[in-house]
């Protein structure tokens, strides 16, 4: 295959990515690696850094802009245009890494059926590690389950294997694909055959063995949603006409008789106190029937430095519990980066990183927090169920991203947090998507507005937990073994064949 061709395919490849980012396009997850694959397939070691470059560059030149015009709100159009640039420049970077790896595992010698299984393995332990490594830069994240996350059926692996699994059978189907297109026989093309056959059925087969658990009472909760504009002023002429709002707001929560309030992240300007009148007013219930809240404020640490915070809260004199954010948003709360992009154009204002997993005793059922971004991080939401949370609540400004394909993405997210934990999740998220999925990861509700707008939503309480939250790290290992094992049997036919 002449050089040209196969570039042309890596940037194949990278558009296929984009459209699994930025539409969730279900079919992609299952073809976007496999002509970077192909690309790759017999082509010599340094001839193929320059596809898998080629591939990254073309994906973040498509999901990375929203950059241009969500930073811009923060900062200059030419920080916004630099920030941009570099991100681009970064995740070809990562895909040439994710080259790397995969390269000897597309031009070993073994059977169709370990190859398919190495690329595969080796995939998802790609995926892994730059979402670890880089947990507050969500948009990086290469996942291939990004693409499954409106699929209330195929998602429904997670329960076992976390989004892990997910992009494991994607990344599988995808050199099955691969290979049957390189080589076009008839035992290919029944191995692909069989892997999405196999991949469909599980997912009915989990689907019918994981029913829907109603064993507690429905639970009615209020999500509060002042959808405050990016820029909203706060002075003395607009001040008292945005809080009297969110005052109305409270009140038509009030009307719902829901024993928990839930508003979204950062709801006013101002750190968290209890002599605050603004908090004080929004207590005043007008009924007699005891109502939590869950608030997200800002928490003061240092100077110019702050806690990103949840809050409940049920009485100013009585315990309240806080939960810190533990992964700020890298380029717009994390100043441990190159750079922080408020920095450029404001006042100095960081995030302290939180120590401490959220988990609120509430009125409702013990509820476990994240905010933001963390919903999208694995790690940050994997223990809670395994800890006691009996359901998750997601709060979250999306004023940023209001107007970008991540506010969706956020949005479905939560399916997967909600199937991986068998939880219902809450997700609230000013200028973005509220709603709520069931442990199913059946979608309960969603709404997206311009003005303020109360949703109410029954849930229910689980305490079963999930393989998932009880072996998170299992398919990990196995694919770092299946990994490791496929890649020292090619050098040891190799040298066995020298040695004789």
């Amino acid at each position: 295959m002449p050089y040209r061709y196969r570039l042309l395919l890596a940037i194949l490849s990278g558009l296929l990515f984009a459209l699994i980012f930025i539409y969730i396009a279900l079919p992609c997850s299952f073809i976007a690696l496999a002509p970077l694959i192909i690309a790759l397939n017999k082509l010599p070691f340094k001839k193929s850094l320059l596809p898998g470059l080629l591939c990254g560059v073309t994906i973040g030149i498509f999901s990375s802009s929203w950059m241009l015009e969500s930073l811009s709100a923060f900062a200059s159009s030419a920080t916004a245009i630099f920030i941009y640039t570099l991100s681009v420049v970064l995740i070809g970077f990562m895909m040439l890494l994710g080259t790397i790896i995969l390269y000897p595992f597309i031009n070993n010698r073994l059977p169709f059926i370990l190859k398919s299984i190495g690329i595969a393995s080796t995939w998802t332990l790609f995926e892994w590690l730059i979402c670890n490594s880089i947990p507050g830069a969500f948009w990086f994240h290469p996942n291939l389950f990004k693409g499954v996350l409106k699929s209330e059926l195929l998602v429904q692996v997670a329960a076992f294997g976390g989004g892990w699994l997910v992009s494991f059978f994607c990344a599988w189907i995808n050199a099955a694909l691969a290979i049957f297109i390189l080589h076009k026989s008839k035992q290919t093309f029944t191995w692909l055959l069989g892997l999405c056959c196999s991949y469909w059925g599980l997912s009915f087969i989990i689907s019918g063995l994981l029913t829907l658990s109603k064993n507690s009472a429905p639970l009615p909760v209020a999500l509060i949603n002042a959808n405050h504009p990016l820029h909203m002023q706060w002075n003395e002429q607009t001040g008292d006409q945005v809080v009297q709002e969110m005052l109305r707001l409270n009140a038509a929560a009030y009307t719902t008789g829901s024993k928990l309030h839930v508003w979204t992240e950062s709801i006013v300007p101002w750190s968290f106190r209890r002599d605050d009148d603004f908090l004080q007013a929004l207590l005043k219930n007008p009924g007699k029937e005891k109502t939590g809240r869950i608030i997200g404020m800002l928490t003061d640490y240092a100077q110019d430095v702050y806690h990103n915070s949840a809050y409940y809260i049920e009485d100013l004199n009585d315990t309240i519990q806080r939960y810190d954010k533990q992964f700020p948003l890298m380029y717009s709360e994390a100043p441990l980066t190159l750079f922080s992009i408020p920095l450029a154009g404001s006042p100095g204002f960081n995030i302290k990183a939180g120590q401490k997993d959220g988990l609120f005793q509430t009125l409702a059922g013990k509820a476990g927090i994240t905010i933001c971004n963390e919903s999208l991080i694995p790690k940050a939401s994997r223990k809670l169920a395994r800890d006691g949370a009996e359901f998750l609540v997601i709060i979250s400004n999306d004023g940023w991203i209001a107007n970008s394909y991540l506010a969706q993405q956020h949005f479905y997210s939560a399916r997967l947090q909600a199937v991986e934990s068998r939880r219902d999740v809450l997700i609230n998220s000013n200028s973005g998507y509220s709603g709520a999925f069931n442990s199913m990861g059946k979608e309960l509700a969603r709404q997206k507005e311009t003005v303020g707008f109360v949703l109410p939503v029954t849930i229910y309480k689980n305490t079963a937990i999930s393989f998932y939250s009880k072996n998170n790290h299992l398919f990990i290992y196995v694919y770092l073994f299946l990994s490791v094992l496929l890649f020292v049997i090619p050098i040891t036919q190799t040298f066995k064949r020298k040695t004789t």
